[in-house]
């Protein structure tokens, strides 16, 4: 690329080439009909892989970035929080601790440990052991080898040993979800319909028309302040929420399955303001028109066509998960007046966040962001194996020594200059070949 043109190309199509979407998977499977982002239950075994099969996957994983990330190419902009300087460090300090952390985890537990721990999201709603996590945690890792190579700081061909574990690792968790075949949302035509039906079915049974006016407005309102208050909770990223879907329903229509994370206790600066909100709030949305078309991509973001998808929502219910220990089993439903009560704390708690974040130090602000996402990829999974504690100990709560050295790099003005040929180029697979 020699100019903005060029660049345009990148956003438009991937490599200037492959489009976005259905068809932008079709050709990707046409140049490899058999990519490695897809499993079978033999090939997440071997702990190392061949360039053929380091390649494959960095090839299908470049698209599938930039397949998220190009129609939202300036996002991370923000006078509050210096969102692409964080997630930059971040990206070098989970590839600095995540291979270690996910071999000690895979020692502890096993593949089919691992394989296990995919399969939660099929059994639980309001946990972050859930798909972001499985499609993002070796991702975001491989994104920090490809900004350390960029640095100097980092060498291509002896990292191998290191892209190979976190390949196999994001890829076990995949097929924990998923079973043999495409891992990824974009080889299922974009949908994420996690949760078995013998889960699903109840949660849709207790849903309630919006013929009411007055709960049609509290939901709306409920739906609006905790999306946005767990939103800002995780520094200005989407890892406080996530649908799964669309599940299709008998006599037509389907559900949506929302989770928006709020008392997370995990950030001090989420335990002094959420108050007594639940850890976790899920909408069971339903749809009776089946004319509207849905696509979710891998980080649980729903695409309507209509846009004003809300505008189609006939029946609804909300449950909460109290506590993140709290038992599928004791998820209650939270009605019309509650809804209200935690749509004010939402609001209070947001501007409270909100003036936090204006009085920190930029430099608090950018270590706050990093702990955020080196943690919160990887902590759902460790916690949920009991390991959480011990592997935290391996350096998760201060910033590593690769870390460090970039820091002056990219907290200079130039981490918007080398976020966006990563997210948008491929800059970010850089294969491990001699």
């Amino acid at each position: 690329m020699t100019d903005t043109t060029d660049f345009a190309a990148f956003v438009e199509k991937f490599m200037a080439e492959v489009p976005g979407g259905v068809a932008g998977d079709a050709m990707m499977r046409q140049r490899d009909p058999h990519p490695f982002v897809d499993t079978t239950a033999a090939d997440i075994r071997p702990d190392h892989l061949d360039h053929d099969q380091i390649d494959s996957w960095f090839n299908y994983m470049g698209w599938s970035l930039w397949e998220l990330m190009a129609s939202r190419s300036t996002e991370g902009e923000s006078g509050l929080i210096p969102r692409q300087e964080y997630e930059t460090l971040s990206f070098v300090q989970q590839w600095a601790l995540y291979p270690t952390a996910m071999r000690a985890l895979t020692e502890a537990i096993g593949v089919d440990g691992l394989v296990d721990l995919g399969a939660v999201s099929h059994r639980e709603v309001g946990t972050k052991v859930n798909h972001l996590r499985n499609y993002a945690s070796a991702l975001m890792a491989i994104l920090g080898r490809g900004i350390g190579v960029t640095l100097d700081l980092v060498d291509r061909v002896d990292s191998k040993d290191d892209v190979e574990t976190c390949i196999q690792f994001g890829r076990r968790l995949w097929h924990g979800t998923w079973g043999d075949g495409p891992g990824l949302a974009s080889g299922r035509g974009f949908k994420l319909p996690h949760l078995d039906r013998d889960v699903l079915d109840p949660l849709v049974a207790q849903a309630v028309s919006l013929d009411d006016a007055d709960y049609r407005a509290a939901f709306r309102r409920f739906n609006a302040t905790t999306e946005l208050f767990g939103f800002m909770a995780h520094y200005d990223n989407r890892l406080g929420m996530g649908d799964t879907g669309p599940y299709p329903l008998p006599g037509g229509g389907f559900a949506l399955v929302r989770d928006h994370f709020l008392n997370e206790t995990a950030y001090p600066w989420v335990a002094g303001v959420a108050g007594d909100m639940p850890y976790a709030v899920t909408e069971v949305m339903v749809f009776d028109d089946a004319s509207v078309q849905v696509k979710i991509n891998d980080i649980g973001t729903t695409f309507t066509t209509p846009s004003s998808y809300l505008e189609n929502l006939d029946r609804v219910v909300v449950f909460a998960r109290d506590t993140i220990d709290t038992p599928m089993s004791e998820l209650r439903v939270v009605g019309r007046d509650e809804m209200r009560t935690i749509s004010a704390q939402a609001e209070k708690g947001l501007l409270a966040l909100y003036r936090q974040y204006a009085t920190l130090p930029v430099e608090d602000k950018i270590w706050n962001g990093i702990q955020v996402y080196s943690h919160d990829f990887f902590r759902p999974m460790a916690r949920r194996a009991g390991l959480w504690e011990e592997i935290r100990t391996l350096g998760f709560d201060e910033p590593a020594e690769l870390t460090r050295q970039a820091w002056p790099t990219l907290t200079s003005g130039r981490a918007a200059e080398i976020l966006g040929p990563v997210f948008i180029t491929g800059a970010g697979f850089m294969t491990c070949r001699p």
